[in-house]
């Protein structure tokens, strides 16, 4: 396995926000703008970006994650922000056309972006995720109303405090779906500490229900508009759990590779090499 240490601490400053972001690679690789999942961060990639030769990734660090910066007080993190996130980010890196690459919550907001900023996206890369989560719009008011309720419960709450770094790693290893020493990569970006301990540096509000969901028809809309050629990478224990419905997303996107591999959700930090080997031959092809 190559260094997961050989990367550069970087980062990015658009008009109004900073992100906490990872480097690797040279400035002469294919460039690879990199979006982690749903709590997790940049570190994500560790394991797998050394893996990928000819690459110049950045992985970045999503709004509330990691060490980028929190959205200002009062505010929700709604989905489709996240996509404006990369775009501002890729105009920030001077980036006019790149591949996207993302795991979880980073892939469905890269199969999105890839079907808005279709001229700018030469391929997609998608692990372990494709479009966005959807609800019945019957129930929107059910969910704007739990929304509110969750937000207001936040305010008071405090947030879990651990003795020390190996308490906190346990907590997330008894969640499972991730091996130790993944989810070990994962803390030195997910943790501030505090004379009292230490807790998850996660912006809180991320744990809020979405106030509005997207429907399957707005989902089937992004995913019809992708042009980049695009490779799904699935986990035999993943998150699909339902084949019609893979199958049912994976028909929208016009010019797709899928291959599914051995292994859980977090497959690409649990086992890169496979992964990795499964993206060069996409990109190379």
């Amino acid at each position: 396995m190559g260094d997961e240490k050989s990367y550069n601490e970087i980062e990015i400053k658009t008009a109004h926000f900073r992100y906490g972001a990872k480097r690797w690679g040279d400035d002469n690789g294919t460039q690879v703008l990199a979006l982690h999942g749903w709590l997790d961060n940049a570190a994500t990639f560790d394991f797998l970006a050394p893996q990928l030769p000819g690459l110049q990734i950045v992985a970045l660090d999503f709004p509330g994650h990691g060490f980028s910066g929190h959205r200002p007080k009062g505010y929700r993190y709604h989905y489709l922000d996240y996509v404006a996130d990369v775009v501002d980010v890729a105009d920030a890196l001077q980036w006019d056309k790149f591949v996207l690459m993302g795991h979880s919550l980073g892939a469905g907001i890269a199969s999105i972006t890839a079907g808005v900023l279709t001229e700018r996206i030469s391929s997609l890369i998608l692990l372990e995720g494709l479009g966005a989560m959807t609800r019945n719009p019957e129930e929107s008011a059910e969910y704007l109303s739990r929304s509110i309720k969750q937000m207001k419960i936040l305010a008071k709450k405090m947030p879990p405090l651990y003795q020390n770094l190996e308490e906190m790693v346990e907590a997330r290893v008894k969640v499972g779906d991730m091996e130790k020493k993944s989810v070990e990569a994962l803390i030195d970006r997910s943790y501030i500490q505090f004379e009292e301990g230490v807790t998850w540096r996660s912006d809180p509000r991320l744990r809020i229900s979405s106030p509005v969901y997207l429907t399957d028809e707005q989902v089937s809309s992004y995913l019809r508009s992708i042009q980049a050629p695009a490779l799904l990478v699935t986990a035999e224990n993943g998150i699909f759990s339902d084949p019609e419905y893979l199958d049912k997303r994976c028909d929208q996107v016009a010019n797709l590779t899928r291959k599914a591999l051995p292994g859980g959700h977090h497959l690409h930090l649990d086992d890169p090499i496979p992964v990795a080997k499964t993206i060069l031959e996409f990109i190379n092809a």
